[in-house]
């Protein structure tokens, strides 16, 4: 019975395969993004009101950083549920890869997420810096620090 159960791992290609298709997805919105950036740097076109390459280079950084957390997240679930547990292939691995629990994925996950956060924080704040400031401003960088207080108090553990 244990054996039935354990084949509908296979599920798991269906998340790994969708958040591949994910991460290309941001990673080439991402690559248009900088290189409409980099034509308006290369034109001479910045500093107007109709192009802010900095501020385009900065999403297109968003996109990337979004596409690497998809990437974590299928290898992570590809090493845990796909993975022969008794295969000597962890040795093969990166360090960062070497994964052996959900537990071990989440810290992984939610310190990619905090990066991508930070990005995002920092290229809302800068595009912030060219219209009126108010408090909603504030909320993305508390929940980084709320989030990154909880990782601290967690691996503190």
């Amino acid at each position: 019975m244990f054996n039935h159960l354990l084949k509908i791992r296979y599920l798991t290609v269906v998340i790994v395969l969708l958040s591949v298709g994910h991460a290309v997805a941001f990673l080439v919105m991402g690559t248009l993004t900088a290189l409409k950036g980099y034509h308006h740097v290369l034109v001479g076109e910045h500093g107007t009101e109709k192009s802010r390459p900095g501020l385009e280079l900065l999403h297109s950084l968003d996109f990337l950083f979004v596409s690497v957390v998809l990437i974590v997240l299928a290898l992570g679930f590809a090493k845990l549920f796909l993975m022969n547990p008794s295969a000597k292939t962890d040795a093969e691995l990166p360090v960062w890869l070497r994964i052996d629990s959900i537990a071990q994925l989440k810290v992984l996950l939610w310190e990619t997420a905090l990066t991508t956060l930070m990005i995002i924080a920092l290229s809302d704040l800068s595009a912030g810096l060219f219209t009126k400031l108010d408090w909603t401003v504030l909320v993305t960088p508390s929940a980084i620090l709320i989030l990154a207080l909880s990782l601290y108090f967690m691996k503190r553990e």
